[in-house]
């Protein structure tokens, strides 16, 4: 009987071992060698990638310069998510001596010519704000108002926001609520506080 239970304690301690090793592993796997080896064969996703884990300092130690370095080589061959990161960047003034806006609108330009929202609404800021472009309301309400038709939820926000204020085109409540339904049908939680305030206000223009 001793010897059974020993061997069953034996197996035991194997079990626990090889758990332990197997997590061990999991999470000290750092894939910073792979990932630049493909960024450095010219995977636009791997050299995102690189820029994300030095912007982070994740699984390397945190670099803005070389995340910038990275994000530009991979936006440079077409990668919109790179173009986006690298917009943000020069907009924060992060990799460089200071903030670059006409980079800045250069990049969200190109990445708003591949359709993507995210980038569509903040060219939009750009016009609405003068970011690395003359400040232009209308064009920018334009750009904002074709990202919300296009169903974009947060264009459907913003847009609501300046028929509210009345920014780059006449103020028109009513088609601010518009689009604030219109977002919040797909759940945008800002449209919904937008809602709510507006409606408050209404029985005071009584």
């Amino acid at each position: 009987m001793e010897q059974i239970i020993e061997t069953r304690t034996g197996f035991a301690i194997i079990f626990i071992l090889a758990i332990a090793l197997f997590f061990l592993r999991k999470h000290s796997y750092n894939p910073f060698k792979k990932t630049l080896e493909k960024a450095s064969a010219g995977d636009p996703q791997a050299q995102y990638e690189m820029g994300r884990m030095y912007y982070r300092g994740k699984h390397v130690a945190q670099n803005y310069v070389t995340a910038l370095t990275w994000f530009d080589t991979a936006a440079k061959n077409g990668h919109v998510p790179s173009m986006k990161a690298l917009a943000g960047m020069y907009n924060a003034g992060q990799g460089c001596e200071e903030p670059l806006l006409e980079k800045t609108f250069f990049w969200y330009h190109m990445a708003a010519q591949t359709g993507d929202f995210e980038a569509r609404v903040n060219l939009a800021v750009c016009y609405l704000n003068g970011i690395g472009i003359e400040k232009n309301e209308p064009k920018g309400f334009e750009l904002m108002k074709a990202a919300a038709d296009a169903k974009s939820p947060i264009a459907q926000t913003l847009t609501g926001d300046l028929y509210e204020r009345g920014i780059g085109v006449e103020k028109d409540e009513k088609k601010a609520l518009h689009f604030y339904l219109l977002a919040a049908k797909q759940g945008e939680p800002l449209a919904k506080q937008k809602i709510k305030k507006l409606q408050q206000k209404a029985p005071h223009k009584k």
